[in-house]
């Protein structure tokens, strides 16, 4: 195997693999040492932290020793080359830990043992590394899943949970997929701490936001729609960071993904509630709903549920217009408008309004939600996938049949790359919005200038 770690080019090959055996053999060692003084003789997920402490130490002082012994001296290229391999071989993971260690990987797909393949920065390419088995895959997978509720087996062959560091695996076991399927998707909290973020990447418009600030901080009720994997909790997340620290903000996930507490600077004063499965014996469900009904007697001042599916719809619209403005969620839609249509069929499914009369549904929305943000993902013609906001709306208010009217201030044009503003006047704007601002000492004049086109290019 040849390999090239970022040493003196002038160094054998011979020469360059026994540096990676020479840090292999004693991070081996020192292992099993540490495994001898205790009663669990397997490497557990747990195990991590030390064990790449005990990689990043004796690589170190590899480091340190080479100048004094003729041996080649790692770059820093070289030294995090050495790192990632040698911990690839001694991890508990297995050939996943260099991937989930690499920061720029977004997911992970894996197809069975010898197909795996990652998305880096919007690019899905295979990753080079394989298990030998299809059992090595399976007891990696139960490894990463041993420090919670969730277990993979035949008994229950489809698992989906959160890790120890806020990613989401998704695992599914022959004969139900063939072959075994696991995917891993990384919550990019480093990377994406503010809107000014989302901008710098072309997701959104940098004159967007301040008016996204404002309508949070006039405690507008909101909705995130969009497709899978377009970015929707991502937004979801940095608008709640702007939600002042003094309000008491309570999150409902079905997985958590949120992670207001770890992203940049960490957000006080939030309580993180999860949804739980029952039990082998059909006991201890714990469901959204439930769990929206019980936020209600934890003084919240904001309710963010991360994304609606079913008949939970209703009691979040409720929080909204009982003293909860400013409450939000997601949901998938394939528009701004679709998603009032969406969040009507979820509301219907609730047994108390299963013969409510659509407009009256729909006259409720129009009441109670303020702004919808739709993103959605394309990939490019380099193949990189594109994350954009596509359109930004206030729901006005008004009804038209049986749809709240939405009107679109904030549209992407994908044939010419840019937004558009969709308002001539501010006056345009929604009576029960511009209170909203007006109550919040928001100059609405600052934020939105004279409506012209944005021309921000993605």
């Amino acid at each position: 195997m040849s390999l090239h770690l970022g040493i003196d080019p002038g160094a054998d090959v011979d020469h360059l693999q026994e540096v990676e055996s020479e840090v292999l053999t004693r991070v081996q060692a020192g292992i099993a040492g540490r495994l001898a003084q205790r009663s669990e003789p397997e490497l557990l997920a747990s195990d991590r932290d030390w064990i790449a402490e005990l990689v990043q130490a004796e690589i170190q002082r590899y480091h340190t020793a080479a100048p004094h012994r003729s041996s080649p001296v790692l770059d820093g290229a070289g030294y995090d080359r050495l790192r990632r391999r040698v911990l690839a071989q001694v991890n508990p993971l297995g050939p996943l830990a260099e991937l989930l260690d690499d920061p720029l990987v977004e997911e992970v797909l894996v197809n069975g043992p010898g197909e795996i393949l990652v998305v880096r920065d919007g690019v899905q390419e295979m990753s080079g590394v394989e298990f030998a088995s299809e059992q090595d895959l399976l007891t990696t997978v139960q490894q990463l899943l041993d420090t919670g509720s969730s277990h993979l087996d035949r008994a229950s062959p489809m698992v989906t949970a959160t890790l120890g560091d806020g990613s989401r695996i998704n695992a599914v076991l022959p004969p139900v997929a063939l072959p075994m399927a696991v995917t891993i998707r990384r919550h990019q909290l480093a990377r994406f701490g503010r809107l000014a973020d989302l901008a710098q990447v072309g997701t959104l418009p940098w004159e967007l936001i301040p008016l996204l600030q404002a309508a949070v901080r006039s405690r507008l009720s909101l909705i995130v729609s969009g497709s899978t994997g377009s970015g929707k909790t991502t937004l979801l997340r940095l608008l709640i960071g702007e939600v002042p620290a003094f309000e008491r903000i309570l999150t409902i996930e079905d997985q958590r993904e949120l992670h207001l507490r770890t992203m940049s600077g960490g957000r006080p004063n939030t309580i993180s509630l999860e949804a739980r499965d029952a039990n082998t014996e059909g006991r201890g469900e714990v469901t959204i709903q439930q769990l929206v009904r019980n936020a209600l007697r934890q003084r919240p001042d904001r309710i963010f549920v991360g994304e609606c599916r079913g008949a939970e719809a209703l009691d979040v619209v409720d929080a909204m217009g009982t003293g909860h403005d400013g409450s939000g969620t997601t949901l998938h839609a394939n528009s701004a408008r679709d998603a009032l249509a969406r969040l009507a069929a979820l509301v219907r499914r609730h047994p108390a309004q299963a013969q409510a009369d659509p407009a009256a549904i729909a006259r409720e929305l129009a009441a109670k939600v303020d702004l919808v943000i739709h993103l959605t993902r394309f990939r490019r013609l380099d193949g990189r996938d594109h994350r954009v906001v596509q359109a930004v709306g206030f729901v006005t208010g008004q009804v038209e049949g049986e749809m709240p009217l939405v009107e679109e201030v904030c549209r992407y044009s994908r044939s010419r790359g840019e937004w558009d503003w969709g308002m001539t006047r501010l006056d345009d704007l929604p009576a029960k919005i511009t209170d909203k601002f007006e109550a919040a000492g928001i100059a609405l004049s600052d934020i939105l200038g004279t409506g012209a086109s944005l021309g921000v290019s993605a």
